[in-house]
């Protein structure tokens, strides 16, 4: 600030200021506006002077402004504030408003010098910007009920068409021939793999609807629970898991999700393993990055991931070429993308050095 053996600063240099500038006296009252503030408001000087300048604040801005500027002049501190003002359009535009200071060489204190900047552009685009993220919320929440709903209503009659299937093969199923029973057969099959889908479809929207409060936790304490679910499984192929948590650092978030993201890259390292191949699993945990990101690599032995679907395989229902026979339906990497980016992290897999997928994702520090 350029100020002047008054302690004011010198209003000839500001009067040709591109910017708005406002003096108040020690009383608090503006005594000075400087010509850049007259041909924004369109107001004369006169009009301006005590509390005049006031008259063209926007009324719900009014309130906010005076605790503001009291609570301020009050302790003689400097401020800053935005607010609506009458423009000389006839127009509300908005603008940054900081109060400072000023005293004189014997720190009495004189009044205040304000500097006010058009935000006007900035504040439209952030309401724009805010409409647009509600809608955007909006529009999620509505697809969630809806998937949510649709998935819930499918179930009844599909859950119908697999009982009357099972009852017809055991009650009439050594009338029909072999084609006839084959044909049921696949009703059958085909019903349960809808139902299956569905539930997932379930599982896939309740991730947002449904999920705990965020807590701090330990990654064994979720990593425990998936390995339990997985007992039998992992009994039964004869897979090894290696994990060392012991040290890993705890993480923010909701342990049953990350329980159902462990518990869906372990099933499908156990599940896409070659034949005759025992599936060996090895968990590991990076400490806390300069971002106060923790990474967890869950990587396998198994038929690896095309380097053409590393992105597409975290879609809704895709499953890789070849693999019809495999059980699932192809939705469980897409709830594990969706865990992580409930809890803000990132999620991607990379192919494992010697074969098979190396899953890497990170989540929120404790």
């Amino acid at each position: 600030m350029i100020l002047t053996s008054s302690g004011w600063p010198d209003f000839q240099l500001l009067a040709a200021a591109p910017i708005l500038i406002w003096r108040a006296g020690s009383d608090g009252l503006c005594d000075w506006f400087n010509p850049s503030w007259l041909a924004y408001t369109g107001r004369t000087l006169e009009q301006e002077l005590g509390n005049g300048w006031t008259e063209g604040l926007h009324p719900d801005d009014f309130d906010r402004c005076l605790a503001v500027y009291l609570d301020a002049f009050a302790r003689r501190a400097a401020f800053k504030m935005e607010y609506r003002i009458m423009r000389a359009s006839g127009r509300y535009g908005w603008i940054v408003d900081y109060g400072i200071p000023t005293r004189d060489d014997r720190h009495v204190f004189l009044g205040y010098v304000g500097y006010c900047f058009d935000i006007t552009d900035r504040r439209e685009a952030e309401a724009k910007l805010d409409a647009s993220c509600r809608d955007l919320a909006r529009s999620n929440g509505d697809l969630e009920e809806f998937a949510y709903a649709v998935s819930h209503d499918l179930r009844e009659p599909v859950r119908m068409m697999t009982s009357y299937a099972t009852l017809l093969l055991r009650r009439h199923g050594e009338r029909l021939d072999p084609e006839g029973r084959e044909f049921l057969g696949f009703i059958h099959d085909g019903a349960q793999r809808m139902d299956a889908m569905i539930r997932d479809l379930l599982a896939y929207s309740r991730v947002e609807r449904q999920g705990d409060p965020m807590r701090p936790f330990a990654l064994g304490e979720a990593l425990g629970l998936a390995l339990s679910n997985l007992a039998e499984a992992a009994r039964d192929s004869g897979a090894t898991i290696e994990a060392g948590l012991d040290r890993a650092p705890a993480v923010r978030g909701d342990p049953q999700q990350i329980a159902r993201l462990f518990q869906n890259l372990i099933a499908n390292a156990i599940k896409y393993c070659a034949p005759g191949v025992a599936p060996r699993i090895r968990i590991a945990v990076e400490a806390a990055d300069d971002e106060g990101r923790v990474a967890v690599t869950v990587a396998d032995n198994g038929i690896g991931i095309p380097e053409d679907s590393r992105e597409a395989v975290f879609k809704l229902f895709h499953r890789l070429n070849g693999l019809a026979d495999r059980d699932g339906t192809g939705v469980g990497l897409s709830i594990a993308r969706k865990i992580v980016e409930r809890h803000g992290g990132t999620i991607a897999v990379t192919p494992a050095e010697g074969g098979g997928s190396v899953f890497r994702f990170t989540l929120p520090a404790a």
